[in-house]
């Protein structure tokens, strides 16, 4: 991960901004980092979820957010984040309590002691749901609540 944030600041100080993954394997990238894959049909057929990924102080974001690519490699952007900027964590944990803040009281009790108890794996999971395509929040708190409490109930 170190290799890649030196090789992004590399890119970023030359004025290379925009950038495809497959440019990046000569670099000794590790560009693994930038999807998820999911296999159908016994393997046969391989999706790639592609995501935004945070490297020390550079951000890999893909230029278009709309749908997975199968095959298709998207184009990403470098953005050096500054320190006064929301990191993409910090951004993933004001959506979550902004939601769950902002909810019925009783409503997803768990997944709200949850966010008190133990934050970093709620905002973890959260992050898993939205690199596999999920970016309804009330849809992924409403599963969550449910199988929280399917386990807390165990």
């Amino acid at each position: 991960m170190e290799n890649n944030e030196k090789i992004l600041k590399k890119l970023y100080t030359t004025g290379k901004r925009e950038i495809q993954p497959m440019q990046l394997i000569p670099l000794k990238f590790n560009f693994n980092e930038l999807f998820t894959r999911q296999s159908v049909a016994l393997g046969v057929i391989t999706y790639y979820f592609w995501k935004d990924v945070k490297y020390g102080e550079y951000l890999l974001e893909r230029v278009e957010k709309t749908g997975q690519t199968e095959d298709d490699n998207p184009k990403y952007f470098i953005k050096k984040i500054e320190k006064d900027d929301d990191s993409p964590e910090e951004n993933d944990m004001k959506i979550l309590k902004d939601f769950l803040v902002n909810s019925d009281d009783g409503s997803y009790s768990t997944c709200k002691k949850y966010l008190e108890s133990y934050p970093d794996t709620l905002l973890k999971w959260f992050q898993i749901n939205k690199t596999q395509g999920g970016n309804g929040v009330a849809q992924w708190i409403s599963w969550t609540e449910l199988s929280l409490e399917e386990l807390d109930n165990a």
